[in-house]
C-alpha cells in the first residue's frame, strides 16, 4: 500500500497532530504511573473524580471514551480501594464516584512524579508558546463543542450514531 503523505487540508493535518500528540502522552503516562501500578487511563479517572466526584457517564462524555470501557476501570479502581460510589443528590439513577483515602494517596504520587517529568519537558519547551497553543487548543474545542450541539442531528457520511462526546469541560 502506497502512502498518501501529510493532508493537504490543515484540519485533518491537524487532527492527526492531536492524535500523535494524544498517544505519546499516553505512553509517557503509562511511563510516568506503571511501576506504582497504574496507567493513564487509571490516571485519566482517578484525576478527573480527584477533582470532582462524577459519575461514569460524565467521566466517558469529557474523555471521549465508550462508558463501557469507563465503567469497567471504575469497578476495579473500586474493588482495589481507590475509588468509592456514592449516593448522587443530583439523580438518584445514577452513581457518584469518588475517591478513597488510599486513591488520594496513590493520584498525589502520581501527580509528584508527572511533576518531576514536567519540569524536565519544561526545560526543552517555550512556556509562552505552550500557553498559546493550549489557549488556541481550548479555543478549538469550543468551536468544535458549539458546531456539535448545533448539529447533533445531523450525521456525516457513512456515520452509524450520532457522536457519544459530551461538551462539558470540569477544568474551565
Amino acid at each position: 500500500m502506497e502512502s498518501t503523505g501529510i493532508p493537504a487540508d490543515p484540519l485533518s493535518r491537524f487532527s492527526l497532530s492531536i492524535f500523535r500528540l494524544n498517544g505519546l502522552l499516553m505512553w509517557n503516562g503509562d511511563r510516568i504511573t506503571g511501576s506504582i501500578g497504574q496507567s493513564s487511563a487509571r490516571w485519566q479517572v482517578l484525576g478527573r473524580v480527584g477533582y470532582q466526584p462524577q459519575t461514569v457517564a460524565q467521566m466517558a462524555r469529557d474523555m471521549g471514551h465508550a462508558r463501557q470501557s469507563v465503567q469497567r476501570l471504575a469497578d476495579i479502581l473500586a474493588k482495589e480501594g481507590l475509588v468509592v460510589y456514592k449516593d448522587n443528590p443530583a439523580d438518584q439513577r445514577t452513581r457518584l464516584l469518588e475517591l478513597t483515602p488510599q486513591g488520594t494517596e496513590i493520584l498525589a504520587e502520581i501527580y509528584a512524579r508527572s511533576e518531576e517529568w514536567s519540569r524536565h519537558m519544561m526545560t526543552k519547551l517555550d512556556a509562552m508558546q505552550l500557553a498559546r497553543v493550549s489557549d488556541a487548543l481550548e479555543q478549538i474545542a469550543h468551536i468544535l463543542e458549539t458546531v456539535e450541539k448545533q448539529n447533533s442531528p445531523t450525521k456525516i457520511k457513512g456515520e452509524k450514531k450520532e457522536s457519544p462526546h459530551g461538551t462539558h469541560n470540569p477544568y474551565q
